[in-house]
């Protein structure tokens, strides 16, 4: 910006200074206030980027991947359900600070779209640099046919399944996700983005192998889960849903259904019926137990269950209760005779 003409040489001097001192200040100052708009983080790379996450299993994958230089921070908890969080006054707060918001796109957090517009912060919303939908890439399952969309169906997701996490091989796409956002937006640290997603992949890829031969006697079993969270889940690892306990998405089960969905148990050798840490446990262990099966909790979500302390313990734990609950529903055979299966 050039300065104005004037007659006052002590002035005119005294300007000059002050223009240069402004000029080197001025990137600095800029960096402070429009830190988490995605501009180039090489002037505030003394400062953690701040990550905040809908549910805990993104903000363990994100604090893999950003290591040292991120603080990472989840609104829910690992066991709540992902469709029905309360919003609270403090996620507003925590959203205000946030450089980036990782949330699973979809219609799968219907509670995400108000509390982004009451944020106010113009980075975080839909579109903008700050905004990561973990979705991109992912394919996914059970996308409705047009025409087919009804209330009467229960709750139906417009764009498909929104649980794709329950498949280790979609976290691995989404750790690539964010690794890409952190790079552009700290390309100093690009080396450590780099090395951190590959060991994250790495280690991903060793884990899927022992899970799979842990899983493998069991190939092809059919079980019934409570609500319709584990399409990913069974599909990678070799399982076959035959029934819900769930008569319809989030409508809870009358009694005809109950004994409907018995019968199939035993007509099908079910051992297993898979509850989520969100729904009753009790309905699913009496309609398991009477049939000659085994109800069993497992986490959709990091924090979910106790053991489930990461991504990777996730998977470890989910596994390990699902080999144990089929070594314990054995007695499915057996049910099947007692009850004229």
């Amino acid at each position: 910006m050039s300065m104005p003409h004037t007659h006052r040489p002590a002035a005119s001097a005294l300007a000059i200074v002050l223009c240069f001192v402004l000029s080197a200040l001025m990137p600095a100052a800029f960096a402070r206030a429009h830190a988490g708009t995605g501009a180039n983080s090489a002037t505030h790379s003394n400062a953690k980027i701040k990550i905040v996450t809908t549910t805990p299993t993104f903000a363990d994958i994100a604090a893999k991947i950003g290591g040292d230089h991120v603080d990472t921070l989840s609104l829910m908890k690992g066991k709540e359900n992902v469709h029905h969080v309360p919003p609270k006054p403090s996620f507003v707060m925590k959203l205000r600070k946030a450089d980036f918001f990782i949330h699973a796109g979809l219609d799968g957090e219907p509670w995400v779209p108000q509390l982004l517009k009451t944020t106010r912060k113009p980075n975080i919303q839909v579109g903008a640099p700050g905004n990561i939908d973990a979705s991109i890439g992912i394919t996914l399952k059970e996308v409705p046919q047009r025409g087919t969309l009804s209330r009467a169906n229960g709750d139906v997701h417009v764009y498909g399944n929104p649980h794709y996490m329950t498949d280790p091989l979609n976290g691995v796409i989404v750790a690539r996700h964010i690794r890409d956002v952190l790079i552009r937006y700290d390309p100093d640290h690009k080396s450590d983005y780099e090395a951190n997603y590959e060991h994250f992949e790495t280690g991903i890829h060793e884990m899927l192998d022992r899970l799979e031969a842990k899983l493998a006697p069991y190939r092809g079993a059919p079980v019934v889960v409570y609500h319709r969270a584990w399409p990913y889940f069974l599909d990678r690892f070799h399982l076959v849903e035959v029934g819900e306990i769930e008569p319809k998405p989030d409508i809870p089960p009358g009694p005809q259904h109950l004994i409907e969905l018995g019968k199939l148990i035993r007509e099908k050798h079910v051992r297993v019926v898979i509850v989520d840490t969100f729904n009753p446990l009790k309905v699913a262990d009496r309609v398991a137990k009477e049939n000659g099966a085994v109800a069993v909790v497992l986490a959709a979500n990091v924090h979910g269950i106790k053991g489930a302390d990461d991504y990777f313990s996730l998977f470890e734990t989910d596994v390990n209760r699902l080999v144990e609950a089929f070594e314990r529903g054995g007695t499915n055979d057996a049910a099947a005779s007692s009850n004229g299966g």
